[in-house]
């Protein structure tokens, strides 16, 4: 049916065929008999008929009324479909965006004359795999790119992903980028081969959009990801070839466009693609547009002198509305001849682009040009405000500059947007090019950069208290709408003509931003170029005591709890004593906790837990006081004093309930998930499994619902040995592959390796020994080498017991003497129990003759269980005692030492490892009823 608002129109089935057949072909001519073929398959009819059905249509749809044309007769060839035609939905799910994981700008609403090449790049990139679309600037090599991302994400399982190199100055950037666009933090900006790694596995398609202005380090890395990654496909725009191994080129023609000797009538000259695309875009601003014959001649020539580049025939299109195309095309052809004249060695189409921007400028008035030409500070969005203070002069009337923007608007030279309700404003990468030239030009460049830079410091700074209250997914995103004009003022300010006292504070502002983004490398990067700048002047500062603060916080989190951190963390305290700031040393004595709780360091740990808590006790804030609660939790847990470490996580809760939470975000420890994974871990060595499992799942779903990555790893970290004692295999796997996820996508390395040795207990639990051990060693090396000691004992406790199973009695023996030793001589006792509890069941195992040996360790792990009431691993050795008394026929002691432990846990606690005491209880018993 043909409906015209809503209504049904008269239209026979013969010429509704037609119809839909022209609109299908819009602005192609077919001929008669190729319309007389298709709707007359089964009939020989004469072509009169096809003129009366051809009549009824454009009766119909009102053709040549107030301007509209839809059919067109092209005398001698047919008919051609003049109209436009856009494709909509059936119902809601056909017009519904499909979504995409990766971050792939907007589908295209319309590719004018690319079918064809958008049809040849797929094809081309599924049998190269790396493609690179080439063509200079404006030929619409991006939106080919966006266009086949979207057609070809299916076979991808939506993992396309869209790489924007057009906002990087710096080449050494590019891979980092790459990073981040797919959601991976590395560890350093030329970190490929740890990109690779990544990657390497997966099916995804890269594109990376405007490689020309940091070609080289493209090229390498995209020959690398080419050669060691065999699943990752690569589309790439460029002005200039790659020249790198397995590169495909597909150069972009313009659009094809009317010839200088072809018929001059509106309906020839819109059967090609450079014309119809710009009278799309007049009739997009213009309203009902058509395109007459005596006008035809004129927008063919335009064509033709624009090259069929689509963005220049954009902005050529903008003006019509206000001039009419008259005069706008003769205005526009008057200039082009003398504008030419640049150049010589430029290419051809560099000429003609810069013709058409160059007239665009030359249209504005003056205030439009100062404000276009200032504004290309900004990368990618602004505000109206950003456009006041960065193009504005001080006492200038903001009256002109809000006309400005709102010409400029109007002329196509900014794209708008709204964004929660106020319009954000956008150059396009090539046009905000082109006015950073006229920036230079007029000696501006470095004034302007520095308005921006202080611009950007005015946002960053009021944003911390502001922010702070909000949820964190609104904190990154508020952050991440400003992160490419941050960078941009940062790399202008730490330039060859910066300033140092705006870099350093633009430094100090920006660190919460790169913190809350997890852009961890990136806040070191310039944490340290700050730190270089500071000299005198900002010795024992706050703007100091700030960038070392989150120096060391990032640091922490990506290379390894090092010297470094602690230098960072103490150079930031000692600076917030000066300043006399309670507040802000709280803070950094939480990180520097959580480095000592890292390290097993006790004693440091348990001096900053004290140090603290009398500054708790000086502010009264309850989020401070719930804060030391946690750390003294912490250092009586790593003390072996489970049940003092469970009252302060009950006095730390408490304080949690007392009332709304206002400055969670000021620590840098997320003190919520670190009391309730204190609380299941204190339950948890006491043998109350289930309460433990409770409180497991609620420190899970805390530092989930944080958003942090660093603060969700650690809560994951903590808490998964709770389900592996429960033998949840399900539960524990799932949240191991979490983890492992997590830790790898935002580089937090220390975390990927507990990760790793997380599943190495999982595997030995399946009784998959040898792959549990490979990857027990592997993780218990990588933390080794990053000063993470959290787990390793752990770790330790499982691979001699393994190692022990597989008859490498010896070696499971030293591993596990080394460790003892090792812990007595620091004063670490938490892990005394498992280890002398694995000492014995290695001597147990290794012979009888260690009988007597074995038993000794039992009891003495028995011994220290007790002693920190660590009643689960008094159970487990029990019951490793009993056995080994058992095989003796010593029946009375081993009932008596497994009774004693039972009797320490509360009547009817399911788990694996009271069954399995009860068990052998309920042996003892039927024995001597038995013997009874």
């Amino acid at each position: 049916m043909l409906r015209r608002d809503g209504e049904v129109l008269p239209l026979g089935g013969r010429a509704l065929d037609i119809l839909i057949y022209l609109s299908g072909h819009p602005g192609e001519v077919i001929s008669k008999q190729t319309l007389i073929d298709h709707v007359w398959s089964d009939v020989t009819v004469e072509e009169g008929s096809l003129r009366v059905h051809v009549a009824a249509i454009r009766k119909a749809l009102g053709d040549g009324k107030f301007g509209n044309r839809y059919i067109a007769n092209i005398q001698g060839r047919g008919y051609s479909f003049v109209g436009t035609v856009a494709e909509v939905g059936n119902n809601a799910a056909d017009t519904a965006p499909r979504r995409h994981h990766g971050p792939l700008p907007a589908r295209p609403r319309r590719l004018v004359g690319r079918e064809p090449v958008l049809s040849e790049v797929m094809d081309n990139l599924r049998a190269e795999r790396f493609v690179t679309l080439l063509g200079p600037g404006g030929i619409g090599k991006t939106t080919i790119a966006v266009a086949a991302g979207h057609a070809i994400a299916e076979e991808f399982g939506g993992d396309v992903y869209f790489v924007d190199l057009g906002s990087l100055t710096d080449p050494d950037h590019v891979v980092r980028a790459i990073g981040t666009s797919l959601g991976l933090v590395l560890k350093s900006n030329a970190a490929s081969a740890e990109l690779i790694e990544l990657i390497h596995s997966r099916k995804l398609l890269i594109i990376l959009d405007s490689c020309e202005h940091v070609i080289e380090a493209v090229a390498w890395v995209a020959e690398q990801l080419f050669q060691g990654a065999g699943q990752v496909h690569l589309l790439a725009t460029s002005r200039e070839l790659l020249r790198v191994e397995g590169e495909h080129c597909y150069r972009v023609l313009p659009l094809d466009l009317p010839p200088a000797d072809s018929e001059q009538t509106a309906v020839a000259v819109l059967r090609y693609p450079a014309a119809q695309l710009f009278v799309e875009r007049v009739t997009a601003r213009g309203g009902n547009f058509v395109l007459t014959d005596r006008e035809a001649p004129l927008v063919a020539d335009l064509c033709r002198r624009l090259d069929g580049l689509p963005l220049a025939i954009e902005l050529a299109a903008g003006p019509v509305a206000a001039l009419g195309i008259r005069g706008t095309v003769a205005r526009l052809l008057s200039r082009l001849e003398l504008l030419k004249l640049g150049h010589r060695t430029a290419i051809p189409r560099h000429q003609t682009f810069k013709a058409t921007l160059d007239w665009s400028y030359d249209l504005l008035s003056g205030m439009e040009r100062i404000v276009f030409r200032r504004i290309a500070r900004f990368v990618e969005q602004f505000s109206l405000e950003g456009a006041r203070q960065v193009a504005g002069e001080q006492g200038s009337d903001d009256g002109e500059i809000c006309d400005a923007i709102a010409g400029l608007v109007e002329k196509s030279l900014i794209c708008t947007q709204l964004d929660h309700g106020q319009p954000q404003y956008r150059l396009l990468d090539t046009t905000r090019v082109y006015a950073l030239e006229k920036l230079k030009e007029h000696d501006e460049f470095d004034a302007i950069s520095l308005r921006h830079a202080e611009y950007v410091i005015q946002q960053l700074e009021p944003q911390k208290e502001m922010l702070s209250t909000l949820p964190r997914a609104e904190r990154v995103a508020a952050y991440s709408r400003q992160l490419s004009n941050v960078r941009s003022a940062l790399e202008w300010s730490f330039g060859l003509h910066g300033n140092d006292e705006i870099a350093t504070r633009l430094a100090a502002a920006s660190m919460q931003p790169f913190l809350e983004l997890s852009l961890l490398i990136e806040c070191c990067i310039w944490a340290e170029r700050a730190i270089a700048r500071f000299g005198n002047q900002h010795k024992n500062s706050r703007r100091e005591m700030e960038i070392c603060a989150s120096l060391s916080l990032a640091l922490m989190h990506t290379e390894a709890s090092g010297q470094r951190v602690r230098e960072a963390f103490s150079r930031a305290l000692d600076v917030a004593v000066i300043q006399r700031d309670f507040a802000y040393e709280l803070r950094l004595l939480s990180g520097l906790f959580m480095y000592s709780h890292w390290t097993m360091d006790i004693r440091g740990a348990t001096e900053i837990a004290v140090r603290s808590k009398k500054l708790a006790l000086k502010t009264g804030d309850p989020d401070d006081m719930a804060l030391t609660e946690a750390m003294l939790a912490a250092s009586d847990h790593l003390l072996g004093n489970h049940p003092a470490a469970q009252l302060h996580c009950e006095s730390g809760l408490r304080y949690l309930a007392s009332g709304p939470r206002f400055r969670t975000e000021q620590y840098l420890l997320h003190y919520t998930s670190f009391l309730l994974v204190g609380m299941a871990r204190s339950l948890l060595y006491g043998g109350l499994l289930d309460q433990s499992l409770d409180y497991a799942k609620r420190a899970r779903e805390e530092g989930k619902r944080s958003g942090d990555p660093a603060t969700y790893c650690r809560s994951l970290a903590l808490v998964i040995p709770v389900f592996l004692t429960m033998a949840d295999l399900r539960q524990s796997d799932q949240y191991i592959g979490e983890l492992s996820d997590l830790s790898t996508a935002h580089s937090l390395t220390p975390y990927r390796a507990i990760a790793t040795g997380l599943k190495g207990q999982w595997l030995l639990l399946q009784n998959n020994r040898i792959d549990g051990i490979g990857l027990l060693k592997r993780a218990l090396e990588e933390l080794h080498a990053q000063h993470h000691e959290m787990l390793n004992m752990d770790f330790t406790c499982d691979l001699a017991r393994a190692l022990g199973d597989v008859g490498k009695h010896e070696q499971a023996l030293i591993l596990t003497v080394n460790a003892i030793e090792q812990q007595q001589r620091a004063g670490k006792f938490l892990h005394m129990p498992a280890l002398f509890r694995v000492k014995g069941i290695i001597l147990a195992s290794r012979s009888a003759n260690d009988y007597p040996e074995a038993e000794k360790s039992l009891l003495i792990s028995i011994e220290w269980a007790r002693r920190q009431s660590a009643n689960l691993f008094e159970l487990k050795s029990a019951i490793d005692l009993a056995e080994l008394l058992i095989s003796q026929k010593r029946m009375a002691e081993a009932y008596r030492h497994i009774s004693a432990a039972l009797n320490q846990t509360p009547h009817g606690m399911v788990s694996p490892i009271h069954d399995r005491a009860r068990q052998i209880l309920s042996r003892f018993q039927s024995n001597i009823r038995a013997a009874g």
